[in-house]
């Protein structure tokens, strides 16, 4: 082996060194986020060495390993860490040279070397047999000779991504994948101050738990408490996760934040020292001079790193060596505070660091080390801990909100005069959570000094103040993808385009005159030519209809690190933007990015990091930005977060600028640094406002509009109060509640003995009664489907237990198992029939019409028997009905008595005979055992079923839309026999409706039933549906509702699977949204249901789940997405009159 060593911070490290197979193996202490860096630092290797790919090995951020070379931030791997790997690599060449030319007798000089083979005009020798019984250890030479770019044969050539084979095949080992041996799960329990770190309740918010109310659940091994840090251990990763959400925990409620509804107003009030950086000239003076002044202000918001993966971390104690597989940025950062919390040693604690989802900043991945640490040093033995979506989303540090405030002017000559920059930067480098939770490290604000990246404005001005406002985090935030060199620059370029136009000038001519680097020079004169730029003095305002066109242009060189910093590769954005001067949508059509960033090592590798940052800059530019209520941000996953999506990607097209000679610069964030001020430019050129706060959402556009054109802006989406939800489910209550008593098929509380008590009396075993007979009472158990109103969440079948709400009280489902105390096993077939004709129990007292016995009284005797004959199949099981807690006075017998008088006909089911058997057994299912009506009927003010024309044309249960199944609007959904068999037998019809709710449990209870019920069932509910015109779904509506709120929340939440990606493809939905019953329905109370609960389709239907949505949207954003989602898919039918828009409407 001969390796080459170095010491950095005080440690012996290795660079590279190279063994008796010929294979190297560099050593970096940066990590690949997924840019390609370890296929970029494999060329530099082997180019020095003169090896191929397949014969160099990276090792990056491995704490044994590697050197520590600081985090994985400012673009920094390539221009700065990678030079101590080229050099190591040459000196390794160099010395196996000098070997190879003693071992063949030949001139060192005339030697060639390729794929690690040394030829003379002779023979040849492999690195392998030079370095073959060697262990040779050399210090860096850092002036050791390296290879002239004109020699390169790797580096500069495309070259696919080594780690890219195994990532399209699924074979790439990502940190969610590491398992180890005796593993166990933990599960975090985080305080209710999500996303903050500093202040006095931090660590100490955490008033007690209760481990007894979850220490008997399956799996549980521990909880762990350290003051506000308190996590679960478990067996399983579900186990874990369920104990967490199950354990009491009681916590102080910390205080509220500052209001961050204004943004600008917030930052500026917030505590901060300001730190001048450059004072060049007199500014005060000149601005006073400049004929043109312009003092302006641009706001960027706070943003998601969104990291698709939630963050992931193992760790074993390892009996106190621990070893820690992690997705961190920053192993060597990650190891010394990971020491702190555990007060050990830095260097007895292993960092293994693997790729995890793509973050470009500082997420959660950090912070779930300390998570797994804590839980496996408590339990001895390793711990993975896995955070949910919703964790990831309310605790990683945000990426910073800034605050820029510029004015400047033109002077007599016209040029720029003077230019003062004032910027406020809440941010800091992102505590680790652990050590803020236990309270190891103290909670006061943090102030960090990376306010200041790209301040200096890169053009000629002879008179500047330039003035950065250090300052803690207002919530927790830390650096993301162009740190404040971004928003620092949409200042800056926004600016400069402004004076342009107000001198009259060209923008891009404008900046030239003001640029004094030929290089940059060069860098902005090819992006204009080649991106197509088109001379101007002013915005063209180009129109076709309602679209507007635009172009903007902007530059910038990302400057990193401790000012004045270093520079990185400068890139220049020309864009063309399209926009609904309606809807206020701006469409990001074509980006053309000319980028000058010294020597290339891979092209393929820049090109991908360009679009990488067009893609997702645009994206936060137009579409992301976080909010928060008074305690904590609002977004807990991408459904309340909207992002870009694919249709939304924009025509790429790239200019590299070739300068092989010159170092590489870093390019992970510079191609990111022009694009809010282009976009801002682009949309100043199409229509002629300026845009000076992001993101550049449709209200804002049609608001500016508005002002633009003297008139009004466009109200905003209507603002959802959290008080609001609660009155509307108020209003109408007791009307609503009454529907929902049909929907609650159960076996209800029972009031005071008005009729005899039937003596219990043992039932008949279940032996007794024949195979068919038994056969016929599962069918008409399936018929009903007893089951699901029967069985508790979470309790065993048919148990009883269930509880349902009622206007009037509550009331639980019984035991139907032939258990003798608590259930049917001591029930007579006189008692159990006189309850299912009549509604009064065994103990004579009546059952509330809770239980649809008004239906059940129509099923024929032998029906009947061959129900409780199956029911005493059934497993007994010790389960007493809670007490009913029912309100006076229905909980008196005259009550009940009496509504069975006004109410109730037992009458048998009577066939007509004018109609087919098919028909009449269809008949004899759905207003019999199926009890169809008890769903679908609406009710009267006492809770009895409407008839006449009134059955079955809808009603409201349990907060779904029973839709209608008889008359005019039945007809207009176009059913048929053929469609209703379809839909009864599996759950969905095409094109018309797909289960969801409660009647997905029908549909699977139904599938007890055989064939030719169905069919029957199908026969008579077409016979119902009056034929009328069938609603055809809706593409668009005549009048497109307003782009706002709600529409992007669709987008981020619903539309991949309510939206073909192409015209007229497939979706993952079943059914159009322009069909769904939940958006036709009277009120907006089944879309909430829907949004809440989601569907769970059972495995054996081809029906489609789709997630639940609770919490994570507020009620703003529920009440912004259902009234968009009704105006766009159903604008054939009025707004729903219970939203708060519709209140403010009504001055209610």
């Amino acid at each position: 082996m001969i390796s080459v060593r170095d010491t950095v911070k005080g440690v012996e490290a290795t660079f590279v060194q190279i063994d008796e197979t010929g294979t190297a193996t560099a050593f970096n202490g940066h990590v690949d986020l997924g840019t390609g860096i370890g296929t970029a630092l494999s060329q530099i290797v082997a180019e020095e060495l003169d090896l191929t790919l397949d014969q160099v090995r990276v090792v990056l951020g491995d704490t044994r390993l590697t050197p520590d070379q600081g985090p994985t931030i400012a673009s920094e791997t390539i221009q700065v860490a990678a030079h101590p790997l080229r050099r190591a690599a040459a000196q390794l060449r160099l010395f196996l040279i000098g070997r190879a030319a003693q071992m063949l007798n030949a001139d060192a000089a005339r030697l060639e070397v390729h794929a690690g083979v040394v030829r003379s005009e002779t023979d040849e020798i492999t690195y392998g047999a030079l370095v073959a019984g060697l262990d040779v250890v050399m210090r860096l030479d850092p002036d050791v000779p390296v290879k002239d770019p004109s020699d390169y044969r790797i580096v500069g050539r495309r070259t696919g991504r080594i780690d890219l084979p195994d990532k399209v095949t699924g074979r790439f080992g990502y940190i969610q994948d590491v398992r180890v041996p005796g593993m166990l799960h933990g599960h975090v329990v985080r305080p209710p101050y999500a996303g903050r770190d500093s202040g006095p309740f931090i660590g100490h918010s955490l008033i007690g738990y209760d481990e007894a109310a979850v220490r008997d659940m399956p799996g549980f091994v521990a909880v762990v408490r350290e003051a506000d840090f308190l996590g679960v251990v478990a067996q399983t990763e579900h186990q874990a996760r369920a104990i967490a959400e199950a354990l009491p925990v009681h916590w102080r409620q910390p205080p509220n934040l500052p209001p961050m509804g204004d943004l600008r107003h917030a930052i500026k009030t917030f505590p901060s020292t300001p730190r001048v950086l450059d004072t060049t000239g007199d500014f005060d003076r000149a601005i006073a001079d400049c004929g043109i002044r312009l003092e302006r202000h641009y706001v960027w918001p706070y943003h998601e790193h969104g990291s698709i993966g939630p963050s992931c971390a193992v760790a074993d104690w390892n009996g106190g060596a621990p070893i820690l597989w992690s997705g961190t940025q920053n192993p060597h950062m990650l190891r010394a505070d990971m020491a702190q919390l555990l007060g050990l040693p830095p260097e007895v604690i292993d960092v293994r660091r693997l790729q995890a989802a793509g973050c470009y900043g500082r997420n959660c991945a950090d912070d779930v080390c300390g998570d797994a640490l804590l839980m496996a040093r408590a339990v001895g033995v390793p711990v993975r801990v896995q955070l949910t979506r919703e964790q990831e989303h309310l605790w990683e540090p945000k990426g910073a909100a800034q605050l820029m405030e510029v004015s400047g002017g033109i002077a007599a000559d016209g040029d720029i005069g003077a230019y003062r920059l004032d910027s406020w930067y809440p941010s800091n480098r992102g505590p680790n959570l652990a050590l803020l939770l236990t309270g190891l490290i103290t909670p006061e604000p943090r102030p960090a000094d990376m306010g200041d990246r790209t301040i200096i404005p890169p053009y000629r001005i002879p008179n500047k103040r330039i003035t950065v406002h250090d300052m803690a985090p207002i919530v927790r935030a830390a650096w993301m993808r162009g740190v404040s060199a971004l928003p620092n620059t949409f200042a800056h370029e926004s600016f400069v385009d402004e004076l342009a136009f107000e001198a009259g000038e060209d923008p891009v001519a404008f900046r030239l005159r003001h640029l004094d680097d030929p290089r940059v020079r060069e860098l902005v004169l090819r992006t204009a030519e080649e991106g197509g730029w088109a001379e101007r003095t002013g915005p063209r305002m180009r129109r076709e209809g309602r679209m507007a066109y635009g172009q903007g242009f902007a530059y910038a060189t990302y400057v990193h690190g401790t000012f004045p910093g270093t520079a990185a590769a400068s890139s220049a954005w020309v864009c063309d933007v399209a926009v609904d001067t309606e809807t206020g949508e701006v469409t990001l059509s074509r980006v053309f990015v000319g980028q000058d960033q010294g020597l290339v090592i891979n092209p393929d590798g820049v090109l991908a990091q360009i679009r990488g940052n067009v893609i997702q800059t645009a994206s936060r530019t137009l579409r992301e930005e976080v909010t928060f209520d008074s305690i904590a941000p609002l977004p807990k996953s991408w459904a309340g977060y909207p992002i870009q999506t694919f249709d939304e990607v924009p025509e790429i097209a790239t200019m590299l600028v070739e300068r092989p000679g010159d170092p590489a610069l870093g390019v992970g964030e510079s191609a990111a640094v022009p694009a809010a001020a282009a976009i801002a430019n682009a949309i100043f050129d199409a229509t002629g406002v300026r845009l000076r706060e992001a993101p550049f959402t449709p209200e804002k556009i049609r608001s500016a509009l508005a002002v633009q054109q003297g008139g009004v802006a466009l109200p905003p989406p209507p603002d959802g109060a959290p008080g609001r939800l609660a009155r509307l489910f108020g209003r109408g209550r007791l009307a609503a509640a009454f529907g929902a008593i049909g929907g609650a098929l159960t076996l209800g509380a029972v009031s005071l003995p008005i009729h005899s008590v039937i003596p219990a009396s043992r039932a008949p075993a279940a032996e007794t009664f024949s195979a068919e007979t038994i056969e016929r009472g599962r069918q008409v158990f399936a018929a009903g489907d007893c089951t699901v109103c029967h069985t508790a969440p979470g309790g065993l079948p048919n148990a009883g237990g269930r509880a349902m709400e009622t206007p009037f009280g509550t009331v639980y489902s019984t035991n139907l198992t032939a258990d003798p105390e608590t259930g049917l096993g001591n029930w007579s077939y006189a008692a159990f029939d006189r309850a299912m004709r009549h509604g009064i129990s065994r103990d004579g007292k009546n059952l509330y019409p809770v239980f649809p016995y008004t239906a059940f009284a129509k099923i024929d005797e032998g029906d009947m028997m061959a129900l409780y004959a199956y029911l005493q199949t059934l497993t007994p099981i010790s389960a007493p009905t809670p007490q009913a807690a029912m309100l006076a006075p229905v909980n008196l017998r005259a009550v009940n008595a009496g509504w069975n008088l006004l109410f109730h006909d037992a009458r048998p089911f009577s066939p007509d005979p004018a109609r087919s058997d098919d028909w009449n057994r269809g008949r004899y299912l759905v207003e019999g055992a199926g009890h169809c009506s008890a769903c679908h009927s609406p009710r009267n003010a006492l809770g009895a079923e409407k008839g006449g024309a009134a059955a079955l044309t809808g009603a409201m249960v349990d907060g779904w839309w029973a839709p209608p199944l008889a008359g005019a609007a039945a007809g207009a959904r176009g059913w048929t026999r053929d469609t209703l068999y379809a839909y009864l037998r599996d759950g969905h019809a095409p094109g018309i409706a797909s289960a969801a709710g409660p009647m997905v449990e029908v549909i699977h209870s139904a599938q007890g039933l055989p064939d030719s019920d169905i069919a029957a069932m199908a026969t008579y509910l077409a016979t119902l549906a009056e034929p009328g015109r069938v609603a055809a779904p809706v593409s668009a509506p005549v009048t497109p509702p307003p782009v706002g709120e709600g529409a992007r929340l669709f987008r981020a939440a619903c539309a991949s699977c309510h939206e073909p990606g192409l015209a007229d493809g497939f979706t993952a939905a079943q059914v159009p949204l322009a069909k769904s019953m939940v958006l036709r329905a009277p009120e907006s109370g089944p879309l909430r249901t829907l949004l809440r609960e989601g569907i769970a389709a059972p495995l054996d239907l081809p029906l489609r789940d789709m997630p639940s949505f609770e919490g994570q949207f507020s009620p703003a954003q529920t009440d912004e997405l259902i009234t968009w989602l009704r105006a766009r898919y159903v604008p054939d039918l009025p707004a729903w009159s219970d939203t708060p828009a519709a209140e403010v409407a009504a001055g209610r």
